[in-house]
């Protein structure tokens, strides 16, 4: 919880921080009339943070009137929802929920007098930059409103990373030997391989160079069929299983589609990747 401060102006009275509406308990602590009702009985919208509402006499006995009161109102009253400078401290604690082994480190923040409410930085809310970080978060108060806070940041975590033992060019074929496992205190990013098992079988997209933390986006599935490759096709049509000599017209990794063709007769027709040298057609192949 933000902790509630000194900027409530003057003679008003302080909103509930979880409350959207003046209630009669926030009249009740100025004004001894309105405690004949109960005090969460609704009298009108709140207002927005550090803003002033005032309730001018006429509007107030029209209430008094609504409600009942045996004794009438003599005043105006103004109420406002009270507003503080936000603390760091409380938001590097907001932060640490979300990285509790984290190092982080507060270079600047926004400060605007915030709301009272539920301190939240979600890690949906930082992105990297160019000096470190920028984390957007909020205050949640009375119900589902939200005001809006930021913070620069420096931020890093202990992390494994897989790293290029050797530069990889675009194409080549990716094995355990080609790479290692480092450990690493960094900014927090999702993306990157974690175990250098997960490299088997893939290919570079682009070029890795040497020490460079592989991201899962940068590699594909190994091609295991090249085009102009001899494959063996299976067609499965119903009960009907055949097999036929063919020729890749197109490359392709385990699970995808490639184009083959007939020696025979030429003509080209779609084939499922099953594994090196073999491909399935079945009835929904076209």
């Amino acid at each position: 919880m933000m902790p509630l401060a000194t900027f409530a102006l003057g003679a008003c009275l302080a909103v509930g921080a979880g409350s959207d509406q003046v209630v009669a308990g926030d009249l009740a602590a100025s004004a001894p009339e309105w405690a004949a009702i109960p005090p969460e009985t609704p009298l009108g919208l709140a207002p927005a943070p550090g803003v002033q509402r005032v309730f001018r006499l006429p509007e107030l006995r029209r209430l008094a009137l609504r409600w009942k009161l045996a004794a009438q109102p003599e005043r105006d009253l103004c109420v406002t929802r009270p507003v503080a400078m936000p603390d760091p401290a409380d938001l590097l604690t907001a932060m640490h929920r979300q990285l509790p082994d984290a190092h982080i480190e507060i270079v600047e923040f926004g400060r605007i007098p915030a709301p009272q409410g539920e301190l939240e930085f979600p890690l949906t809310g930082l992105r990297q930059t160019s000096t470190g970080g920028f984390w957007t978060g909020s205050i949640k108060y009375a119900g589902q409103h939200r005001f809006v806070l930021w913070a620069r940041v420096k931020v890093t975590v202990s992390v494994v990373r897989v790293v290029a033992k050797e530069a990889i060019a675009p194409g080549r074929t990716l094995d355990p030997t080609l790479v290692r496992v480092e450990p690493r205190e960094e900014f927090p990013s999702a993306g990157y391989l974690v175990d250098v098992n997960d490299v088997a079988g893939k290919m570079a997209r682009r070029s890795i160079a040497a020490g460079a933390p592989l991201r899962t986006e940068w590699l594909a599935a190994a091609k295991v069929i090249n085009r102009g490759d001899a494959v063996q096709v299976e067609i499965v049509t119903g009960a009907a299983h055949l097999k036929l000599d063919g020729v890749a017209a197109s490359s392709g990794a385990v699970g995808e589609t490639i184009l083959v063709v007939n020696p025979d007769s030429k003509r080209q027709f779609r084939a499922r990747v099953l594994s090196e040298g073999k491909v399935l057609v079945t009835g929904g192949n076209s």
